[in-house]
């Protein structure tokens, strides 16, 4: 029997070589084409390996950089686990949407997927229930019209840098079965955010629809804003201090110093609002304004950074207090009130009132750790926000309380039954971003146009009106009814001045919100753009 060894049994060597007797020629010969065939092997397996080493997805929808997935794809990805189901109901609606026979347009999600590192834009938690508000929105387009949604996971990383690769990735995404026709989310009012829709999003005609930016900086022809404006939610704290008796002249402001565009904005609109008619002045000897050094995204600043700033409030007795930062400062600040001796009031005084503006009503701002910390110290804080999620789900039959909640608010408790994930706003907002985008695709097709495009979206937006009971057409987000404002016609333009074009939500709904103890409002619930007496917005 011939074993393995026996060359007369190799079928793949020339017979003319299996039973002759090999020279140095042909021992040389064999051996050269072995080598040759391993080393063309070998080249092609490494060349293979550094083509596709830099991408996490064979299509090479997404590019490794460093430790992130940066681009843009409609497949659920392993970004991080706590995604994984929400990532993988979009993917399977996506593909409900691509086979449904309906037109499908694609609409990208662009902010961060992780949240590993120091001072990321946003948390685990924000990402999660900001998809999550997307789905239920993309969910209630399709099953409701004669268009669908495929929505885009478009990752720019945690600092928000990497957007060049994403708005490449979405241009040439514009035409096709499913083109792209707006993007949402844009979590933070920075200049990043803003370069990326100037340099991105703007030269290809996308229109941007932000979920919660509210700093005025943030100006673009194709940047549409769902939030209240900075100067909006400021404008309702000052409907409620009117209406209120709140001091307003042992009054105080701290404000981050760091050059973070939503906190300098802020600031600048609590000055312009408040400064000279409460006393907030900033005289060498009177000086009523501090500052500190803040934070963003997960990183964790102590109670010592507020060290100054309260006792120099706590000096001057301040009642009236402005908080110019974000939320995750409020915690270390009532800390700080609470670890200064200066600071502790008896039970008669008049408590100390922190006036701020926030998103939404976020967990970590209303602990029972918070709640003590305000109960010792007499504090009674008062924030103007884009969304109250707790008091809408307790007001059945509040006309303050928007019309579309309730539906919104059923669906989203299949997602997250029973938890307070609404609380912080974002998955409101972004189901608000996602249902404006789906509004514009309906009344495009209704108009007769059955191939929609980026175009078309970016121009429905601009048209609404909520007049005449909103006949024009009004987003029905769940946040309450709300159009665009476009102001490029009305702005006063002046040579070297930054161009304003508005695109803030008309007819938003701004509630008052106030902790630890709930009060009752007095003042008329502020509605952004309306001017009583002059126009009137129709309930929300």
């Amino acid at each position: 029997m011939r074993g393995i060894r026996d060359r007369r049994t190799w079928r793949w060597l020339p017979r003319r070589l299996r039973f002759r007797v090999l020279g140095l020629v042909d021992v040389v010969v064999l051996w050269t084409l072995v080598a040759a065939l391993t080393t063309a092997g070998a080249w092609w397996g490494l060349d293979s390996y550094r083509h596709h080493r830099d991408y996490c997805t064979s299509n090479r929808d997404l590019r490794r950089v460093g430790q992130e997935c940066i681009g843009v794809t409609a497949e659920a990805y392993s970004f991080d686990s706590d995604l994984g189901d929400i990532l993988g109901r979009i993917e399977d609606e996506n593909e409900r949407a691509r086979t449904s026979g309906k037109q499908v347009v694609s609409v990208a999600v662009v902010m961060p997927y992780t949240s590993r590192s120091p001072g990321a834009a946003m948390s685990q938690d924000l990402i999660r229930h900001s998809l999550q508000g997307a789905y239920v929105g993309q969910k209630a387009h399709n099953e409701g019209h004669k268009s669908a949604i495929q929505l885009l996971f478009a990752n720019v990383g945690e600092d928000l840098s990497h957007w060049k690769t994403v708005t490449d990735a979405l241009a040439a995404r514009r035409g096709g079965d499913a083109p792209v026709v707006a993007a949402i989310g844009f979590p933070n009012s920075d200049d990043v955010t803003l370069e990326a829709v100037e340099k991105g999003l703007e030269p290809a005609q996308i229109p941007a629809v932000s979920a919660v930016l509210s700093s005025r900086e943030m100006e673009n022809p194709y940047l549409f804003k769902v939030s209240p404006s900075t100067d909006q939610l400021v404008d309702a704290l000052q409907l409620y201090v009117s209406a209120n008796e709140i001091d307003q002249k042992n009054t105080f402001m701290i404000a981050d110093i760091r050059p973070d565009n939503y906190v300098a904005n802020l600031r600048a609109v609590f000055d312009k609002k408040f400064r000279k008619p409460w006393g907030i002045t900033d005289d060498k000897v009177e000086r009523r304004t501090e500052t500190y050094q803040g934070i963003k995204g997960s990183e964790e600043v102590t109670s010592q950074v507020f060290g100054g700033a309260v006792s120099a409030m706590c000096a001057v007795d301040a009642r009236t207090v402005f908080l110019a930062g974000r939320d995750a400062d409020l915690q270390p600040f009532l800390e700080a009130i609470d670890d200064a001796p200066s600071c502790h009031r008896g039970p008669d005084d008049e408590p100390l009132r922190i006036l701020r503006v926030s998103t939404g009503r976020a967990p970590d701002t209303e602990t029972e750790e918070m709640h003590d910390f305000a109960e010792r110290n007499s504090i009674e804080i008062v924030t103007a926000v884009a969304v109250d999620a707790p008091r809408w789900e307790d007001g059945d039959g509040d006309e303050r309380v928007p019309k579309a909640f309730a539906t919104f608010a059923r669906s989203y408790d299949k997602l997250e039954k029973g938890s307070n994930a609404l609380d912080d706003g974002y998955a409101v907002m972004y189901h608000d971003a996602l249902t404006a985008v789906g509004t514009a695709v309906v009344h495009v097709m209704h108009s007769g146009t059955e191939d929609v495009s980026h175009n078309d979206v970016s121009d429905e937006l601009r048209r609404g009106s909520p007049s005449t009971g909103c006949a024009v057409g009004c987003v029905s987000g769940a946040s309450g009814l709300f159009t665009f404002a476009d102001e490029s016609a009305e702005a006063e333009e002046s040579a070297g001045s930054k161009r304003v074009y508005g695109l803030w939500p008309v007819c938003k709904p701004v509630p008052i919100v106030t902790f630890p103890v709930k009060r009752h409002d007095k003042s008329p619930l502020y509605r952004t753009y309306e001017v009583p007496g002059k126009n009137a917005c129709p309930a929300p």
